[in-house]
């Protein structure tokens, strides 16, 4: 080996000793534009592993209305798309949703899945924040899974009944109308 060569792989191997500080590159697992993925205090010093929250301060607040309105319901919170839904014939299909999640799957007191529930903000008004919520839905209606799309965290108690007893009594389609509820393409709802 000649003293270039010896210079080189030296340098190769401090490089790779060297930790790596700041972002991970495209490491980091795909969040909706706004969710604030809290860290949580832990994790083992210079690993590059932490914690984080479940859900956003958004989705904690949706839940406790949720619960409080409809409490004999069984509420599980970001769970894979591929949790509920398969394909059949084409494998590729499933790249559509893959690594995907719905904010709350509803539940029945027996664990029968009765509709899911996303919640959208003002960032669900881009472009691209309407094309991933367009696949989401287009997704959950082939699958013959109801979606209810809510735009804000206190949704009245009585909406929220209403959906419930709705699609607990069997497949409806997407829910379209009504406060605190997507209307066409707008997320409209009243703050309180």
């Amino acid at each position: 080996m000649g003293p270039i060569t010896l210079i080189v792989a030296a340098l190769f191997v401090l490089f790779l000793a060297i930790p790596k500080s700041g972002k991970t590159g495209g490491d980091e697992p795909e969040r909706e534009p706004g969710a604030e993925a809290a860290r949580v205090s832990g994790g083992k010093p210079g690993s590059p592993y932490f914690r984080r929250q479940l859900m956003t301060a958004r989705e904690k607040e949706f839940l406790s209305v949720f619960r409080a309105a409809v409490p004999e319901a069984v509420v599980h919170s970001q769970v894979a798309m591929a949790a509920l839904i398969d394909v059949r014939g084409r494998r590729s299909a499933r790249n559509r949703f893959d690594r995907k999640i719905f904010d709350f799957v509803i539940c029945s007191h027996d664990a029968d899945v009765l509709y899911v529930i996303e919640l959208d903000d003002r960032s669900h008004l881009t472009d691209a924040a309407r094309y991933r919520d367009s696949v989401k839905d287009d997704v959950a209606a082939g699958a013959g899974l109801p979606l209810v799309r809510y735009c804000s965290v206190r949704v009245p108690a009585d909406v929220l009944r209403s959906d419930f007893q709705r699609l607990g009594g069997g497949p409806v389609n997407q829910i379209t109308t009504g406060e605190g509820r997507v209307v066409g393409e707008e997320c409209v709802s009243k703050r309180s």
